[in-house]
């Protein structure tokens, strides 16, 4: 069956999804967030395992110790490159800035000449920048170099400038800069280019640096993506050890050996996207992570515009056509259902070489949840809660769910409907007189006994009360829910109503036994939502209240049908035709018919049951 509720829960989740949606796409065109998404995207960062082919030998705390304090002299730095070069290693970079000549300086050269590639470090001088075009390396007009004679004919000059992002985080390099008027590669590639003569091209439109027969990706400044590596103590070596001998020499042959300063050596550290919870990154380390992303083929590219703007929209039209349909609980279940898989996505496209920037479909996703709720409150749930409300005190517990999922499918709105029904109407007119014998306490509580007695007897025959009142009841069936036998069902009610109110009556003294009476009928009523607010009402309105009231009110107090009633019932209750009754503005008098059901006989006048210690009288 259509259900116009789930209809229109689609339309306005897709619309709120797609708002949702156009204000994210437009916030990353006008940079709203540039600041906070590049830290949302590091979380997506795992850290890859080493090759193998780097080893860093540490200049660290260790070493400091053991040899003496940082700068070390120029001749010793020469016997760790000797110790070094005699393991062969593939190549030696020398993270180390030297560049005023010393006394030592033919032994280090001596000890750099000595193995098979040599890297050292260029600085660009910053006072002397020079804002480069878009799509050019950065640029400088002077560079710091190594001093004249440390530069041997196996060195291969590198540069070591790291610029962190505007948040303080380092993530990308310079792959090139210019300086002097000579472009230098970053010195990780420097040291990881297997061709000596390979020479980097102009960053290219499509934002790929071609180096060698490798394409190394960059942004409009020429620079690359790190990927990082988690450095174990298996690819860092202490520079102490090398010295004296105590590191295998099998952990430096044939490797990309890299020199330099950890630990307290060095006051020149760098926040990574990995170093949430863990310490900053040395310079040393950075470039050996450079090294490991060209060499595990670990490039890093962010995801293009087009493709971030539709997984967007994606995101936030499945949370536009999902939600609404569920309740509060279940939404941010959902919600966070959905987060999880994004994020799923997200690390996975990062294994795979993509960098999405989450912060924009998960703004998108919360966006999307948050405005589907508070549709869902303000159009659903707070209505139900109402109704809730308004219906407990006509139907019995165990139907208000029903009542309220026939309202919310639009089956009986509140605004006003017409329905054919039974009405049953319980006139308790004599306690009126009897209250003026009896303390109000012991009114109230007798009072409380006919009307439980009276309000159970409808729930358990599917009625809701339109009605209740000091001493009158209005009964109705066939409202708000269906059923086809509401006119059998109010009679049999009114039955057990009259033997649950004679066993009542059994109980009390004579003098406070009351009768009720009781009109049945049956017809066409508008049922609707009436009254100012804070009282409003679910209630009834038509002749056939009337009639059931005027029914109810017959001296001889009994069970009282009209016509419609009895052909409904038929011949399954036995009935005898009694006065009829007149109605106002009708003129002809209205047939009625008594139900005869064999009733307890009272107790004799003499004969007073056990009562209730306050039902007492004057």
């Amino acid at each position: 069956m259509h259900d116009p509720r789930i209809q229109r829960r689609l339309q306005v989740g897709s619309s709120l999804a797609l708002g949702a949606g156009l204000l994210v796409s437009a916030s990353i065109f006008f940079g709203l967030f540039d600041s906070s998404q590049s830290r949302l995207s590091d979380f997506v960062y795992q850290p890859f395992a080493p090759s193998g082919q780097v080893v860093i030998v540490s200049i660290d705390d260790a070493s400091l110790k053991s040899v003496g304090a940082w700068p070390w002299s120029r001749a010793t730095l020469a016997d760790l490159i000797r110790t070094i070069d005699q393991a062969q290693p593939r190549v030696v970079a020398l993270d180390l800035v030297l560049p005023d000549p010393s006394n030592d300086d033919a032994a280090l050269a001596q000890a750099l000449a000595g193995a098979p590639r040599v890297i050292q470090p260029i600085l660009g001088v910053e006072a002397t920048r020079i804002q480069p075009s878009q799509g050019f390396f950065p640029r400088f007009s002077v560079g710091l170099k190594p001093a004249p004679a440390l530069q041997t004919v196996n060195t291969l000059l590198g540069h070591t400038m790291l610029k962190p992002d505007p948040d303080g985080v380092l993530r990308r390099v310079a792959v090139a800069i210019d300086a002097s008027d000579q472009r230098y590669s970053a010195f990780g590639i420097a040291a990881w280019q297997t061709q000596p003569n390979d020479t980097l091209a102009r960053a290219s439109a499509n934002n790929l640096v071609a180096f060698g027969s490798t394409n190394l990706p960059v942004d409009s400044q020429g620079q690359m993506r790190l990927n990082f590596v988690s450095w174990g103590n298996e690819h860092v070596i202490s520079a102490a050890s090398v010295l004296h001998g105590r590191a295998n020499p099998d952990s430096l042959r044939d490797k990309i050996v890299l020199v330099g300063a950890m630990g307290s050596a060095t006051q020149e550290t760098f926040q990574t996207p990995l170093s949430l919870g863990s310490r900053p990154a040395y310079p040393v380390e950075i470039q050996a992570d450079l090294i490991e992303t060209i060499l595990g083929n670990h490039l890093l590219i962010e995801q293009d515009r087009l493709t971030q703007i539709l997984v967007i929209f994606l995101v936030a039209l499945l949370a536009g056509a999902t939600l609404p349909h569920v309740r509060l609980v279940s939404a941010i279940g959902l919600t966070l259902l959905y987060l999880a898989m994004y994020l799923s996505y997200a690390f996975q496209k990062f294994s795979e070489g993509v960098i999405v920037q989450p912060l924009y479909p998960v703004l998108a996703l919360l966006l999307t949840s948050a405005s589907t709720m508070a549709f869902r409150y303000f159009s659903e749930e707070r209505p139900r809660a109402f109704l809730g409300r308004l219906f407990r005190r006509y139907v019995s517990p165990d139907a208000v769910d029903q009542v309220l999922s026939n309202f919310e499918r639009g089956a009986l709105p509140l605004e006003g409907a017409r329905r054919d029904v039974s009405v049953m109407y319980v006139d308790l007119r004599e306690f009126g007189p009897l209250t003026e014998s009896l303390t109000p306490a012991a009114a109230v509580r007798l009072l409380n006994q006919y009307m439980t007695a009276i309000v159970g007897a409808v729930f358990r025959h599917g009625g809701s009360l339109s009605k209740h009142t000091g001493d009158t009841i209005i009964a109705v069936w066939n409202l708000p829910l269906d059923q086809i036998d509401h006119a059998h069902r109010a009679v049999r009610a009114a039955i057990e109503i009259r033997h649950d109110v004679a066993a009542i009556r059994a109980k009390q003294p004579k003098e406070t036994a009351i009768q009720v009476g009781i009109g049945i009928g049956t017809g066409s009523v508008f049922a609707g939502h009436i009254g100012a607010s804070p009282r409003e009402e679910y209630t009834i309105l038509g002749e056939v209240v009337a009639m059931a009231e005027r029914m109810a009110m017959k001296m001889d107090r009994g069970i009282f049908i009209d016509q419609a009633t009895r052909e409904h019932v038929g011949s399954d209750f036995e009935t005898r035709e009694v006065n009829p009754v007149r109605l106002r503005r009708r003129t002809d008098p209205v047939m009625v018919w008594e139900i005869i059901e064999p009733m307890e006989e009272d107790e004799p006048e003499e004969t007073v049951a056990e009562q209730d210690p306050e039902v007492v009288t004057n």
